[in-house]
């Protein structure tokens, strides 16, 4: 193997200079490039949000006139809506409808209530100027683990405007009844307009040609919003529950005449 040339060395060596100048570009420099690059897009990113932040801002008590208005409305709807439902309370509801009109219910069945729904929704994260409650309660905290995520079958796990959770109730009510046309159509209106808020699911009719009034199925289905410090009463019960003596008449006397008979 023949020696290198003096030619060959200095090639070997600006080819050996070349790379100790080039390498650390290569490893330091383009690495330092591609972080660049990752903190340039981060400051576009933050940026755009801060330039948000700032617009709202600028109409920032726009924002809070406009969540005090929408609280306001948000609890003047949850204000038209029992709290419970009460079973004496549909009783007189009905009872209601009988001395308001020429209307029978021969048959009611007392539907249990049922929660259908909660209403929640997340409070305001950061600083606002609304003095309003967390928007986690203790109900909310039981309903999540430790990472704030909710466990499966947990309910009601988010507060509501103003903080409170509200567990909506809705209680079916099939009933038999009885009386004119001209009476139906207003029974519907009065259950459909009135204030007791409710619903008719369904109505069947018939004409009772032996008695003269018409007859059919009717099922309505009431609804209660339940939370906060809200409560109803219950209605003044004034119905006829019975008799005073279950043997008739107190005063009657049985009659002797079988002793008389035997005396004479």
């Amino acid at each position: 193997m023949s020696a290198v040339t003096k030619g060959q060395r200095n090639l070997l060596l600006f080819i050996l200079g070349i790379a100790i100048i080039f390498l650390p570009i290569k490893l330091i420099a383009m690495g330092n490039f591609d972080e660049k690059k990752t903190i340039d897009a981060e400051k576009s990113e933050r940026q755009t949000y801060y330039n948000d932040l700032k617009a709202k801002d600028a109409n920032r008590q726009q924002y809070i006139d406009d969540t005090e208005k929408y609280k306001a409305d948000y609890e003047d709807i949850i204000s038209k809506f029992p709290s419970e439902i009460y079973q004496d309370n549909t009783i007189m509801y009905l009872q209601g409808i009988k001395d308001e009109y020429k209307f029978n219910f021969p048959t009611v069945a007392m539907g249990e209530e049922v929660l259908f729904y909660t209403l929640g929704a997340g409070g305001a994260v950061g600083d606002v100027s609304l003095d309003a409650p967390e928007a986690t309660t203790e109900a909310a905290a039981e309903g999540t683990d430790a990472e704030g995520t909710a466990e499966p079958g947990a309910e009601g796990t988010t507060a509501g405007v103003g903080g409170d959770i509200y567990n909506c109730y809705s209680a079916t009510f099939p009933t038999t009844y009885q009386g004119k046309y001209e009476d139906i159509k207003k029974v519907i209106d009065y259950i459909v307009e009135g204030d007791m808020r409710m619903t008719l699911d369904s109505i069947s009719i018939a004409f009772n040609e032996e008695k003269g009034f018409y007859e059919g199925d009717l099922s309505f289905t009431s609804y209660a919003v339940n939370g906060g410090e809200r409560t109803t009463d219950h209605a003044d019960v004034k119905v006829q529950t019975g008799v005073n003596n279950i043997f008739g008449n107190p005063t009657a006397r049985p009659s002797n005449t079988t002793g008389n008979a035997a005396t004479e």
